[in-house]
């Protein structure tokens, strides 16, 4: 290939995604940008950089929040960085098109280099009720919510005082055995049990349970293959009075109050976070490169798209063949180092050399196992219980991109050996006013004697409503199928459900909360006719061609 003339030049290289892949591009292409010869945009929704290794431990309150993130304008000072949304790539224009979040307005980028490193997100399909009503770990605002949630949980708790509400609410679930799933599920074990004991007096800590669920026979599949004895550590370190890892199961659905599991089993529950399955960024979708069964574009080994000179692919999203047989796993240090080689083959491209190919075959890994333990390997070496979990925060150290949050997780590691774990909860989600909400068979969605907070509309699903009797038990009142609608008389009279509602079979609804009901009503008097239509002696509404 003949090199490109200097007065061609710069080169335009965009890069689509601002994780680990753009962070490594940007250093190898650091020459060539400092002197004008090549520019760099990176393209992300976000502007920052979210450390994932970390976030068990901001979890458990060792680290602040804002310190396993790094400013991507920082990161990214000799590129030009986007903060807005990816919309589509034009390969034919050779145009990537993005829009802001203000109002959707779009702009297009030219690239002559197209480097695609949009990682991944949540697969969402995998049970029923996992987008409705499980805790998920991937965008910095979901862990966020995680770690306030979990010291909500620990407040309502020390002010419960029905015992069956209080073991739910002190109910966690880990769906997940992987290395994300067992240092999630490892640091709720040290941090919940002895947190409740030093702050919280009305918390019975025999109740607080942990359960870590995993399809496999074994947790940590990762190990199991080339270093058994590190997984058998790990699965002798889980032991815990709090901590029960249940293998050969996953989630079969999630509601609001229970994880129901593939064997019919039900866990009584608040908590539920889901450390398991995602799906590559849907602006990949549309292009017409070949992809392996997960959707991640292939590449051949000089991380190029095939067919497509000027395209490159890194990360989450790309089948990078291994040097060793298969594809790279989705891991930190294999997006380092992708990213890395493919800024030094494009200026390899640049130059008219010819390319080198992806030769990075593995560093090893590292697991926390919570209480200051670890499993590591590194290049064949294996280490166990505390030597690990210090090499282990070696790596985390190395592993954080700017020098100023290596600084900032430092002191927090010192600050809290002395101090503790930090439990503010800010309290940062705010409730949904109109949400979709799950239940299963034999769950009671409202339940009579509680207070009227919210209302439901059916979806699909069949809903029995029940009273009690004055001489005990209860008796079946009314069945409501799609489109009715009950819990209203409770809402607008703030009085208490007056009749318990029962979910027959799996129903889908749509929660309104008291707040949003009452200003529909007082605004729009259609809605609030049909929502106030029901007789006052009653918390439900029938529609007239149910029969009751």
């Amino acid at each position: 290939m003949k090199p490109m003339s200097k007065s061609s030049l710069p080169v335009k290289v965009v890069c689509v995604g601002g994780g680990y892949v753009a962070i490594y591009l940007a250093r190898a292409l650091g020459r060539a940008l400092r002197s004008g010869r090549v520019t760099l945009t990176v393209i992300d929704r976000n502007n920052f950089h979210c450390f994932h290794g970390l976030v068990p431990e901001m979890l458990a309150g060792k680290l602040q929040p804002g310190n396993v993130l790094s400013s991507a304008r920082r990161l990214f000072r000799d590129a030009r960085f986007q903060c807005a949304e990816i919309e589509r790539v034009d390969l034919d224009a050779k145009e990537v098109t993005i829009s802001r979040e203000l109002d959707g307005r779009e702009f297009t980028i030219p690239y002559d280099h197209l480097v695609l490193a949009a990682g991944s997100k949540e697969d969402l399909s995998r049970f029923p009720g996992i987008a409705e009503h499980t805790l998920r770990l991937k965008s910095f605002q979901d862990i966020l919510m995680v770690r306030h949630h979990l010291i909500a949980m620990l407040e309502l708790a020390d002010i419960e005082t029905d015992p069956v509400e209080q073991e739910r609410l002190l109910s966690f679930v880990v769906a997940g055995g992987n290395y994300a799933g067992v240092e999630v599920a490892s640091e709720l074990m040290a941090f919940l049990p002895a947190t409740a004991r030093r702050n919280y007096p009305n918390i019975p800590i025999g109740k607080i349970r942990i359960r870590l669920l995993h399809s496999g026979d074994h947790i940590l599949p990762e190990l199991g293959t080339h270093f058994p004895k590190l997984q058998a550590y790990a699965e002798k370190a889980l032991r815990d009075p709090h901590l029960e890892v249940i293998t050969g199961i996953r989630l079969a659905s999630a509601t609001s109050e229970e994880a129901v599991l593939n064997d019919g089993r039900r866990i009584s529950t608040r908590t539920i976070i889901s450390c398991t399955g995602s799906k590559v960024a849907p602006v990949l979708d549309p292009l017409p490169f070949p992809k392996d069964r997960g959707g991640r574009l292939m590449t051949d080994a000089f991380l190029r798209v095939p067919e497509a000179d000027n395209l490159w692919a890194g990360g989450d999203c790309a089948a990078v063949p291994h040097p060793k047989g298969g594809t790279c796993p989705p891991l930190a240090i294999w997006a380092m180092t992708a990213g890395a080689q493919i800024g030094k083959n494009i200026l390899r491209t640049l130059d008219g050399e010819p390319l080198r190919p992806y030769r990075f075959t593995g560093l090893g890994d590292a697991c926390t196992l919570g209480r200051h333990r670890a499993v590591a390997h590194l290049k064949g070496i294996t280490l166990r219980g505390f030597p690990a979990y210090l090499v282990w925060r070696l790596f985390m150290i190395l592993y954080l991109p700017a020098w100023e949050k290596k600084a900032r997780v430092i002191f927090d590691w010192t600050v809290g050996a002395v101090f503790g774990r930090d439990l503010v909860n800010m309290n940062v989600h705010q409730q949904v006013a109109v949400s979709p909400v799950m239940f299963e068979p034999g769950q009671d969605i409202v339940r009579e004697g509680d207070i009227g907070q919210s209302l439901f509309i059916i979806k699909s699903g069949t809903v029995e409503v029940f009273k009690h009797l004055p001489e005990g038990g209860e008796e079946k009142v009314a069945e409501l199928t799609s489109g009715a609608h009950f819990g209203e008389v409770a809402v607008f009279q703030r009085d208490r459900r007056t009749a318990t509602c029962r979910a027959a079979t799996r129903v889908e609804l749509l929660h309104v909360r008291r707040e949003t009901a009452v200003a529909l009503s007082d605004s729009f008097s259609p809605v609030g006719n049909a929502l106030r239509a029901s007789p006052a002696s009653s918390s439900i509404s029938v529609p007239d061609n149910i029969p009751t």
